[in-house]
Protein backbone atom coordinates (compact mmCIF):
# COMPACT_ATOMS: atom_id res chain seq x y z
CA UNK A 1 0.00 0.00 0.00
CA UNK A 2 1.29 3.32 -1.11
CA UNK A 3 2.15 6.25 1.98
CA UNK A 4 -0.37 8.70 1.84
CA UNK A 5 1.64 12.15 1.51
CA UNK A 6 -0.21 13.19 4.65
CA UNK A 7 -1.96 11.30 7.30
CA UNK A 8 -4.10 13.21 9.97
CA UNK A 9 -5.26 10.42 12.66
CA UNK A 10 -7.56 11.90 15.66
CA UNK A 11 -6.52 15.43 14.93
CA UNK A 12 -8.42 17.86 17.84
CA UNK A 13 -7.98 21.54 19.31
CA UNK A 14 -9.93 22.89 22.28
CA UNK A 15 -9.20 26.35 23.75
CA UNK A 16 -9.30 27.57 26.99
CA UNK A 17 -11.76 29.44 28.34
CA UNK A 18 -11.82 30.38 32.18
CA UNK A 19 -13.04 29.15 35.05
CA UNK A 20 -16.39 28.40 36.13
CA UNK A 21 -17.32 26.57 39.40
CA UNK A 22 -13.64 26.34 40.12
CA UNK A 23 -12.80 23.75 37.05
CA UNK A 24 -11.16 25.10 33.56
CA UNK A 25 -13.66 25.38 30.70
CA UNK A 26 -12.58 24.65 27.16
CA UNK A 27 -14.29 25.53 23.82
CA UNK A 28 -13.71 22.69 21.52
CA UNK A 29 -13.02 24.10 17.91
CA UNK A 30 -11.95 20.86 16.18
CA UNK A 31 -13.88 17.23 17.62
CA UNK A 32 -10.97 14.24 16.11
CA UNK A 33 -10.75 14.69 12.77
CA UNK A 34 -8.65 11.97 10.53
CA UNK A 35 -8.30 11.66 6.91
CA UNK A 36 -4.98 11.17 4.32
CA UNK A 37 -4.17 13.30 1.45
CA UNK A 38 -1.94 11.34 -1.95
CA UNK A 39 0.25 13.26 -3.90
CA UNK A 40 -1.21 15.36 -6.70
CA UNK A 41 -4.81 14.98 -5.00
CA UNK A 42 -6.89 18.21 -4.10
CA UNK A 43 -8.87 17.93 -0.63
CA UNK A 44 -11.64 20.30 0.11
CA UNK A 45 -13.25 21.28 3.29
CA UNK A 46 -16.26 23.01 3.16
CA UNK A 47 -19.07 23.83 6.15
CA UNK A 48 -20.07 28.08 7.37
CA UNK A 49 -18.12 30.17 9.49
CA UNK A 50 -17.37 28.98 12.41
CA UNK A 51 -17.12 25.31 11.55
CA UNK A 52 -13.24 24.94 12.33
CA UNK A 53 -12.03 24.34 8.96
CA UNK A 54 -9.54 27.58 9.13
CA UNK A 55 -8.31 26.20 12.47
CA UNK A 56 -8.02 23.37 11.37
CA UNK A 57 -5.76 24.66 8.16
CA UNK A 58 -3.28 27.11 10.19
CA UNK A 59 -3.04 23.57 12.20
CA UNK A 60 -1.80 21.41 9.40
CA UNK A 61 1.13 24.85 8.41
CA UNK A 62 1.87 25.38 12.25
CA UNK A 63 0.73 28.36 12.66
CA UNK A 64 -1.61 26.77 15.52
CA UNK A 65 -0.73 23.68 18.02
CA UNK A 66 -3.11 20.79 18.42
CA UNK A 67 -4.84 19.55 21.42
CA UNK A 68 -4.21 16.16 20.32
CA UNK A 69 -3.96 13.49 17.52
CA UNK A 70 -1.23 13.34 14.87
CA UNK A 71 -0.07 14.10 11.54
CA UNK A 72 2.06 12.16 9.40
CA UNK A 73 4.28 13.56 6.26
CA UNK A 74 5.45 10.93 3.65
CA UNK A 75 4.77 8.81 6.85
CA UNK A 76 6.75 10.36 9.35
CA UNK A 77 5.56 12.46 12.47
CA UNK A 78 5.66 15.27 11.40
CA UNK A 79 6.86 16.21 14.91
CA UNK A 80 10.22 15.28 13.87
CA UNK A 81 10.75 17.71 11.47
CA UNK A 82 12.54 20.92 12.20
CA UNK A 83 10.40 23.86 11.48
CA UNK A 84 12.62 25.11 8.42
CA UNK A 85 11.75 21.58 7.00
CA UNK A 86 8.04 21.93 7.92
CA UNK A 87 7.70 25.59 6.47
CA UNK A 88 9.11 23.94 3.08
CA UNK A 89 6.89 20.94 2.80
CA UNK A 90 3.67 22.78 3.71
CA UNK A 91 2.57 26.37 2.29
CA UNK A 92 -0.31 28.48 2.66
CA UNK A 93 -2.14 31.10 0.37
CA UNK A 94 -4.36 33.23 2.46
CA UNK A 95 -7.91 34.92 1.62
CA UNK A 96 -7.11 38.34 1.26
CA UNK A 97 -3.76 39.52 -0.66
CA UNK A 98 -3.99 43.36 0.99
CA UNK A 99 -3.72 42.03 4.44
CA UNK A 100 -1.34 38.77 3.62
CA UNK A 101 1.25 40.86 1.62
CA UNK A 102 3.24 43.97 3.44
CA UNK A 103 2.97 47.12 1.95
CA UNK A 104 5.97 48.38 2.89
CA UNK A 105 7.68 45.48 0.90
CA UNK A 106 8.48 45.51 -2.77
CA UNK A 107 7.18 42.52 -4.47
CA UNK A 108 10.70 41.04 -4.56
CA UNK A 109 11.74 41.14 -1.11
CA UNK A 110 7.71 39.46 -0.10
CA UNK A 111 9.21 36.84 -2.12
CA UNK A 112 12.74 36.92 -0.86
CA UNK A 113 11.82 36.69 2.49
CA UNK A 114 10.78 32.95 2.86
CA UNK A 115 14.01 32.04 1.37
CA UNK A 116 16.37 34.42 3.49
CA UNK A 117 14.79 33.01 6.78
CA UNK A 118 14.31 28.95 5.73
CA UNK A 119 17.80 28.70 3.21
CA UNK A 120 21.60 29.39 2.97
CA UNK A 121 21.23 30.61 -0.51
CA UNK A 122 23.21 34.01 -1.30
CA UNK A 123 21.46 36.76 -2.83
CA UNK A 124 22.13 36.38 -6.29
CA UNK A 125 20.53 32.76 -6.22
CA UNK A 126 17.56 34.16 -4.48
CA UNK A 127 17.04 36.92 -6.62
CA UNK A 128 16.98 34.19 -9.48
CA UNK A 129 14.45 32.03 -7.75
CA UNK A 130 12.25 35.30 -7.00
CA UNK A 131 11.96 35.89 -10.79
CA UNK A 132 11.41 32.21 -11.94
CA UNK A 133 8.66 32.25 -9.82
CA UNK A 134 7.12 35.48 -10.58
CA UNK A 135 7.35 34.01 -14.20
CA UNK A 136 5.98 30.96 -13.14
CA UNK A 137 2.65 32.84 -12.09
CA UNK A 138 2.35 34.78 -15.13
CA UNK A 139 3.87 38.28 -13.75
CA UNK A 140 7.01 39.83 -14.97
CA UNK A 141 11.16 40.21 -14.21
CA UNK A 142 9.77 43.81 -13.43
CA UNK A 143 7.54 43.29 -10.78
CA UNK A 144 10.41 42.53 -8.17
CA UNK A 145 10.80 46.43 -7.82
CA UNK A 146 7.03 46.90 -7.73
CA UNK A 147 5.18 47.55 -4.12
CA UNK A 148 2.01 45.54 -3.43
CA UNK A 149 -0.33 49.09 -4.06
CA UNK A 150 0.97 49.30 -7.59
CA UNK A 151 -0.47 46.39 -8.92
CA UNK A 152 -3.96 45.09 -9.49
CA UNK A 153 -6.18 42.45 -7.00
CA UNK A 154 -5.58 39.56 -9.42
CA UNK A 155 -1.62 40.15 -9.83
CA UNK A 156 -1.58 40.60 -5.93
CA UNK A 157 -3.13 37.28 -5.65
CA UNK A 158 -0.44 35.74 -8.26
CA UNK A 159 2.09 37.46 -5.94
CA UNK A 160 0.52 35.25 -2.91
CA UNK A 161 0.82 32.23 -4.88
CA UNK A 162 4.32 32.30 -6.04
CA UNK A 163 5.47 33.47 -2.46
CA UNK A 164 3.79 29.91 -1.70
CA UNK A 165 5.76 28.27 -4.13
CA UNK A 166 9.22 29.77 -3.02
CA UNK A 167 10.02 26.90 -0.84
CA UNK A 168 8.85 24.03 -3.67
CA UNK A 169 6.33 23.22 -1.13
CA UNK A 170 4.18 19.63 -2.03
CA UNK A 171 1.62 20.88 -0.27
CA UNK A 172 -0.42 24.12 -0.51
CA UNK A 173 -3.48 24.96 1.36
CA UNK A 174 -6.04 27.78 -0.06
CA UNK A 175 -7.48 29.25 2.60
CA UNK A 176 -10.73 30.84 0.96
CA UNK A 177 -7.64 32.28 -1.09
CA UNK A 178 -10.92 33.05 -4.25
CA UNK A 179 -13.36 34.78 -1.98
CA UNK A 180 -11.76 38.09 -2.50
CA UNK A 181 -11.54 38.31 -6.13
CA UNK A 182 -13.73 39.16 -9.01
CA UNK A 183 -15.42 36.39 -10.72
CA UNK A 184 -13.13 36.89 -14.51
CA UNK A 185 -10.01 36.94 -11.30
CA UNK A 186 -11.24 33.79 -9.36
CA UNK A 187 -11.19 32.29 -12.74
CA UNK A 188 -7.79 33.23 -13.52
CA UNK A 189 -6.48 32.33 -10.80
CA UNK A 190 -8.52 29.04 -10.36
CA UNK A 191 -6.64 27.82 -13.63
CA UNK A 192 -3.30 28.99 -12.38
CA UNK A 193 -3.40 27.08 -10.00
CA UNK A 194 -4.28 23.92 -11.52
CA UNK A 195 -1.98 24.69 -13.86
CA UNK A 196 0.79 24.48 -10.86
CA UNK A 197 -0.73 21.53 -9.70
CA UNK A 198 0.03 19.49 -13.05
CA UNK A 199 3.24 20.94 -14.22
CA UNK A 200 4.50 20.92 -9.73
CA UNK A 201 2.66 17.70 -9.18
CA UNK A 202 1.00 19.61 -6.25
CA UNK A 203 -1.40 18.77 -3.24
CA UNK A 204 -3.97 21.20 -2.65
CA UNK A 205 -6.47 21.51 0.46
CA UNK A 206 -9.15 23.70 -0.39
CA UNK A 207 -10.69 25.57 2.45
CA UNK A 208 -14.22 27.18 1.37
CA UNK A 209 -17.47 27.39 1.11
CA UNK A 210 -18.19 27.82 -2.41
CA UNK A 211 -19.15 24.48 -3.16
CA UNK A 212 -19.20 25.49 -6.84
CA UNK A 213 -15.39 26.30 -6.77
CA UNK A 214 -15.06 22.57 -4.49
CA UNK A 215 -16.90 20.97 -7.54
CA UNK A 216 -14.54 21.80 -9.54
CA UNK A 217 -11.13 21.60 -8.43
CA UNK A 218 -11.66 18.54 -5.77
CA UNK A 219 -10.93 14.83 -5.93
CA UNK A 220 -12.48 14.42 -2.26
CA UNK A 221 -14.33 16.89 0.41
CA UNK A 222 -14.64 16.88 4.06
CA UNK A 223 -17.52 18.50 5.38
CA UNK A 224 -17.44 20.19 8.62
CA UNK A 225 -20.28 21.36 11.11
CA UNK A 226 -19.00 23.17 14.37
CA UNK A 227 -15.49 21.43 14.87
CA UNK A 228 -17.25 18.05 13.92
CA UNK A 229 -16.94 16.39 10.46
CA UNK A 230 -19.54 15.39 9.44
CA UNK A 231 -19.25 13.99 5.88
CA UNK A 232 -16.61 12.74 4.11
CA UNK A 233 -16.67 11.28 0.59
CA UNK A 234 -14.85 11.69 -3.34
CA UNK A 235 -16.66 15.11 -4.75
CA UNK A 236 -18.61 13.00 -7.35
CA UNK A 237 -20.48 10.73 -4.58
CA UNK A 238 -20.79 13.62 -1.97
CA UNK A 239 -22.53 16.01 -4.76
CA UNK A 240 -24.48 13.04 -6.50
CA UNK A 241 -26.04 11.83 -2.90
CA UNK A 242 -24.78 14.02 -0.33
CA UNK A 243 -26.17 11.95 3.19
CA UNK A 244 -26.10 14.51 5.52
CA UNK A 245 -28.80 17.05 5.36
CA UNK A 246 -26.29 19.62 6.30
CA UNK A 247 -24.30 19.36 3.38
CA UNK A 248 -27.73 18.97 1.20
CA UNK A 249 -28.34 22.06 2.55
CA UNK A 250 -24.87 23.59 1.81
CA UNK A 251 -25.26 22.10 -1.87
CA UNK A 252 -29.07 23.37 -2.48
CA UNK A 253 -28.27 27.13 -1.01
CA UNK A 254 -25.19 27.25 -3.21
CA UNK A 255 -27.01 25.79 -6.19
CA UNK A 256 -29.80 28.94 -5.55
CA UNK A 257 -27.28 31.80 -5.07
CA UNK A 258 -25.79 30.92 -8.58
CA UNK A 259 -29.23 30.76 -9.90
CA UNK A 260 -30.08 34.18 -8.62
CA UNK A 261 -26.79 35.70 -10.04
Amino acid sequence: MTTPLLKVTNLSKSYYTGYKRFKRQYNQALSPISFELKTGETLAIVGEAGSGKSTLARILVGAEIRSGGDIFFEGDSLDKHDLKQRCRMIRMIFQDPNTSLNPRLTIGDLLDEPLKFNTDLPESERRALVVDKLRKVGLLSEHVDFYPHMISEGQKQRVAVARALMLDPKIIIADEALTALDLSVRAQILNLLLELQKEMGLSYIFVSHNMNIIRHVSDKIMVLKKGELIEKATTEQLFNAPQHEYTQRLIQEQSLFTRKK
